[in-house]
């Protein structure tokens, strides 16, 4: 959950409205205790839903994909993307957006945090990162998984 899940629940959050009240998940654990793979559903009071999968051993697509009323987006990469594409479903015609360097993420994350520290502009958002944070903590509960330092 804090190796993978936490890049996955930040990216439902971002495009949530308001933080998910309803979290519903199944998970399997490897032979040593880890959480090594979940399946999380989440509703939020405005009637917005996710579908989070996350894997530590299969290989899949990193992919956010956001699906609205009149097309989708697709990002590719995640948490690390250089490129997303717009598809509008009237059409079907697309729009790819790319910015920065996937190579050059943890520079970014970098320059965010000194940016934020020094007192300028600051991008990140605490209230996301704590509904995050409580969201993952649900989860961990319903699966019964405590750290050492909890017990």
């Amino acid at each position: 959950m804090l190796d993978i899940g936490v890049y996955a629940l930040s990216f439902i959050r971002w495009f949530m409205s308001a933080k998910p009240d309803e979290v519903v998940s199944q998970v399997k654990f490897a032979p040593s205790g880890v959480d090594e793979q979940a399946g999380i559903l989440l509703m939020n009071p405005c009637g917005e839903m996710a579908v989070a999968a996350i894997t530590l051993h299969a290989k899949q697509p990193k992919r956010g994909l956001i699906a609205f009323d009149k097309g989708y987006i697709e990002i590719y990469e995640y948490p690390r993307a250089e490129k997303a594409v717009v598809t509008y479903t009237e059409d079907g015609s697309q729009e790819t957006i790319t910015c920065g360097r996937t190579c050059d993420a943890l520079v970014y994350e970098i320059r965010d945090m000194e940016q934020a520290i020094s007192g300028g502009e600051n991008e990140m958002h605490l209230d996301y990162t704590a509904d995050v944070m409580s969201v993952m903590t649900q989860l961990r509960k319903s699966w019964n998984l405590s750290y050492p330092e909890e017990q």
